[in-house]
């Protein structure tokens, strides 16, 4: 499936993120933010999701490192950051993006995403789990 059907049948299903084994789905979410990905890690773990097809609306810098911590065959986005763009190539996940930003921001907002915040100084997709995941369950309990 093409880069532009994979986002197609995305904005269709009215879904943010779909994980798929060749075209098998194995997570759906139509949830926002960082949610589904950390799910689908909970979920399924990241045996099961490497070397998958990963589908999200959004790709930051947060959404790449814990891409790399799994290790897909390959990220389709509508939109990616450069920060995201660079984790991606950096450990080299084949990517496809219709747009490319400066950064992701809060919805309406210039204010950057809490959890592209939360890993502004981090390099290592390891690193960047543990970070995203403190900081998940710290704004889950506000």
């Amino acid at each position: 499936m093409t880069s532009l059907s994979q986002m197609e049948v995305l904005r269709a299903r009215g879904l943010n993120l779909r994980v798929l084994a060749g075209e098998v789905p194995l997570f759906e979410s139509s949830e926002g933010g960082m949610k589904p990905l950390l799910e689908a890690l909970r979920i399924l773990g990241r045996s099961r999701l490497r070397g998958t097809v990963v589908v999200d609306k959004i790709v930051g810098k947060a959404a790449a490192l814990l891409m790399a911590h799994f290790r897909p065959k390959e990220v389709y986005c509508g939109t990616l950051s450069r920060r995201g763009e660079g984790i991606l190539a950096r450990y080299g996940i084949p990517y496809n993006a219709e747009r490319i930003v400066p950064e992701i921001c809060r919805p309406a907002s210039d204010d950057l995403c809490p959890f592209e915040e939360a890993v502004l100084d981090v390099e290592t997709p390891l690193e960047g789990y543990r970070r995203l995941v403190l900081r998940f369950f710290s704004l889950k309990t506000l």
